[in-house]
């Protein structure tokens, strides 16, 4: 993570948790292998940590984010290019409206409800993929899992980034990490704007 700055929760053939953990890939899910539990534990500990943020940036899959990349996802998060908002289903425009007044909601909000309706869940997993939010999963009250929705400026405020760096800029340098990530490891790893 160190040394690229992002790591995969779980892959074929880039590093990912999953992988360091298990000490090869694993077909299919890893809930069910042995390594399961250590696995879980180390996600965990990795997704608590300060310097450290999820985003869906890797083939639309959970990838940790070092903090020394922040002001590059947070350039792309709020660039609003067509690749972000072309074709968004109308209960998504609703939540990233929902989302962009409020700063941060969750799903199981009644207000997210109201807004994307029964496809609540797969319009958020649609605005982590174009990166027009930040979601976070989180255990409620009543035991269940939910996300939760966070706008890019609220964000940036809450953890005092300050960054006027250009999207082409943020878009170009992480092409490059994620193309040299590739060639080392023969990965497939895309990024969710065309290239």
């Amino acid at each position: 993570m160190r040394r690229y700055g992002l790591l995969l929760e779980s892959d074929p053939r880039l590093p990912s948790v999953v992988s360091l953990v298990a000490g090869k890939p694993i077909a299919g899910s890893w809930w069910g292998h042995p390594s399961g539990g250590a696995i879980y534990r180390e996600v965990n500990k990795l997704a608590d940590r300060t310097d450290v943020v999820l985003l869906k940036l890797l083939n639309g899959k959970v990838t940790f984010v070092l903090d020394t990349l922040w002001p590059h996802v947070y350039a792309v998060g709020t660039c609003g290019e067509a690749w972000q908002v072309g074709g968004l289903s109308p209960p998504s425009q609703r939540l990233v409206e929902l989302v962009r007044r409020n700063g941060l909601i969750r799903t199981d909000d009644p207000r997210s409800r109201l807004a994307a309706g029964s496809r609540v869940s797969a319009a958020a997993l649609d605005l982590e993929r174009r990166l027009l939010v930040l979601g976070v999963q989180v255990h409620t009250e009543s035991g269940r899992h939910a996300k939760s929705l966070e706008s890019w400026p609220h964000w940036a405020r809450r953890i005092n980034l300050a960054t006027r760096m250009p999207a082409a800029r943020a878009k170009a340098e992480l092409a490059e990490l994620v193309r040299r990530l590739n060639a080392e490891f023969q990965g497939k790893a895309q990024l969710p704007w065309p290239a």
